[in-house]
């Protein structure tokens, strides 16, 4: 079964773009994860990929661009699971391209500004979309996390990546791994403007499907535990009063004022009823109502009766 991540990228495949945002878009995908190599004819470039459509969409847009054949290869990933690896190779006139998309510039040069090399949203999106297609994740919204990653092994090239993300106001930020550096953002609202600035409508809208799902079944979690831990408050702080009722009847026996042992009553004949509930019920005990606050106040008196008589007691026994 396909990841949101390979979905995702499916549908940025798919969608119709125009020239300027193509070239953006092979800029990112050979600026992330291009890598140029040396043979006995001289340098040339490589990609892999895991996804065979995005290797085939790098040779053709230089096919388009530049009017050079590339090398298809497929071989497997040395460690991890030893996927399928796509491999993208251009040997003919590989210095061309290198150097017209700033492939080693920005690799390489300090001063090289990615944000005022694009000049405009679209090329800047186009560049987005190849920079996740190169080296890109999304965690699938049904998972407990959300995070963002695109990976780079160039210092130079995270931090270019992550001002242009945030020119669209995305909060990533950069963390160092084995593997070089990510550029990530773990908002859920960001990594939503993310897939949206993309363009992938499809994936957006599963994307906010699930995060609204989710975040509904969160809320009412939280709502029952609430209720639970005030019911389980409300039980413990009955026993309590129950307790502390048999105390107080059993030392003053008669002579407990009216008020109170209407309340003894009460809260002996429903032991888990809460207080709305008591004060409802004083009108079928007694015929008259008894509010919530009288309740309560009549409960205090009982518990502060309790504690002379506990603190009597054991001065008499000391």
């Amino acid at each position: 079964m396909s990841s949101f991540s390979m979905k995702l990228k499916n549908e940025l495949l798919s969608l119709s773009s125009s020239d300027e945002s193509l070239k953006a878009m092979l800029e990112g995908l050979l600026q992330v994860n291009g890598t140029i190599n040396l043979s006995s004819t001289g340098l040339f470039l490589e990609f892999k990929s895991k996804n065979e459509q995005i290797s085939q969409t790098v040779a053709g847009l230089i096919k388009h661009f530049y009017n050079l054949d590339s090398i298809m290869l497929k071989t497997k990933e040395i460690r991890l699971n030893k996927d399928d690896v796509y491999v993208t190779e251009l040997h003919q006139n590989a210095n061309i391209v290198l150097s017209d998309l700033k492939v080693l510039q920005a690799k390489e040069d300090s001063s090289y500004n990615l944000k005022k090399e694009l000049s405009s949203d679209e090329a800047k999106i186009g560049y987005l979309r190849g920079a996740f297609l190169a080296a890109g994740s999304i965690n699938d919204p049904k998972t407990h996390t959300y995070h963002l990653e695109i990976q780079t092994f160039s210092t130079l090239i995270a931090y270019n990546l992550r001002d242009l993300m945030n020119t669209f106001n995305l909060g990533s930020k950069i963390s160092k791994n084995r593997r070089g550096y990510i550029v990530y953002c773990k908002s859920a609202d960001k990594i939503a403007d993310f897939i949206r600035i993309l363009g992938a409508s499809d994936q957006l809208f599963y994307f906010e499907d699930l995060r609204i799902e989710r975040d509904l079944s969160n809320s009412i979690n939280r709502v029952m535990n609430c209720e639970i831990a005030n019911q389980k408050k409300a039980t413990v702080a009955a026993l309590r009063q129950l307790d502390e009722i048999a105390v107080v009847e059993k030392f003053y026996g008669e002579r407990l004022k009216n008020t109170l042992k209407e309340i003894c009553v009460l809260r002996k004949k429903y032991p888990e009823d809460s207080l709305l509930e008591l004060s409802t019920r004083s009108v079928e005990e007694f015929n008259k109502s008894i509010s919530k606050s009288a309740i309560n106040h009549r409960l205090r008196e009982i518990h502060e009766l309790y504690l002379s008589i506990k603190s009597n007691q054991e001065k008499n026994n000391s």
